[in-house]
C-alpha cells in the first residue's frame, strides 16, 4: 500500500475505527525472509533474466502493482524515491518508498509528469498501475534527470508506511525485502506472535500511564 504524507497546513480528518483496523491489518500481514523464498520463484532476477523490468515482473492486486522479484522491487522503490525528490522541491506530499505502485504513487507521478512538460517523461499511463509499473526502471532515470535539473537533494525523507517493502512472488508468497529493517523483522513474525507483542506493548503502556497519574496525584 502507498501512503501520502499529510500536510500540516490542512485540518486533519478524524481517524475512524476502520482506519485503525486497516493499520492493524497491515501490521498483521505476515511474510517470509528472502532466504526462505521458494527457489522456483527465482526472486533475485527479473523475468527477462536481468534487472530490466517488464509487465511480467509485476502483479496487480486491487489496483496496486506489486513486484514479483527483488530487482523489480528495487526499481520500483528507486522510482518512488525520484518522485519524492521532485515533490520535495515542489512542496508536494511525498509517498512511501515501499515498492507498491498504487494510487498515491500514480497521483504523484501524474503531477511530476505534467510539471516536467513534453519530452522529459513521455512514458507511462497513470490511469492504471500497469500503465506505469513495467517501465519504472526507465522512468526512474528520466525523473532523476528532471529532479537533478530542479536542484533537488540527492535523497529526501519518504512518507511513513506501516508496511515493509515486500514482493508477491509467482507462487503468491509474500517475501520481505532484505533491507526492510525493524518493520521487516516484525513482518516475518507469525500473527500470534504479533498479537502477543501488541498485548505486551499495551500492558507496558498502561502501567506507565498509571504510574504517571499516581505521580501527578502526589504532587497535587
Amino acid at each position: 500500500m502507498t501512503y501520502l504524507t499529510r500536510s500540516s497546513k490542512c485540518p486533519q480528518p478524524t481517524r475512524g475505527l476502520s482506519d485503525v483496523w486497516d493499520d492493524l491489518e497491515i501490521y498483521l500481514t505476515t511474510g517470509v525472509a528472502a532466504s526462505q523464498a521458494d527457489p522456483a520463484d527465482n526472486i533475485t532476477q527479473t523475468e527477462g533474466g536481468g534487472t530490466s523490468t517488464t509487465y511480467q515482473d509485476f502483479t496487480s492486486v486491487n489496483g496496486v502493482c506489486k513486484p514479483k522479484n527483488l530487482p523489480a522491487l528495487s526499481a520500483a522503490r528507486g522510482f518512488q524515491g525520484q518522485l519524492n525528490r521532485v515533490a520535495h522541491v515542489k512542496g508536494w506530499p511525498k509517498i512511501a518508498t515501499d515498492g507498491a505502485i498504487g494510487p498515491g504513487t500514480l497521483a504523484l507521478f501524474r503531477k511530476v509528469q505534467a510539471a516536467a512538460g513534453s519530452g522529459r517523461i513521455d512514458m507511462g499511463d497513470p490511469s492504471t498501475c500497469m500503465g506505469v509499473a513495467p517501465d519504472v526502471d526507465v522512468m526512474g532515470a528520466q525523473i532523476q534527470a528532471y529532479a537533478d535539473s530542479l536542484g533537488a537533494p540527492a535523497t529526501v525523507p519518504a512518507a511513513l508506511s506501516l508496511a515493509p517493502p515486500t514482493i508477491l512472488t509467482k507462487s503468491n508468497q509474500v517475501v520481505v525485502a532484505p533491507d526492510a529493517g525493524v518493520l521487516g523483522s516484525l513482518a516475518t513474525l507469525s500473527s500470534i506472535e504479533k498479537v502477543a507483542l501488541v498485548g505486551v506493548a499495551g500492558g507496558i503502556g498502561y502501567l506507565l500511564l498509571q504510574r504517571r497519574k499516581r505521580g501527578k496525584k502526589r504532587r497535587t
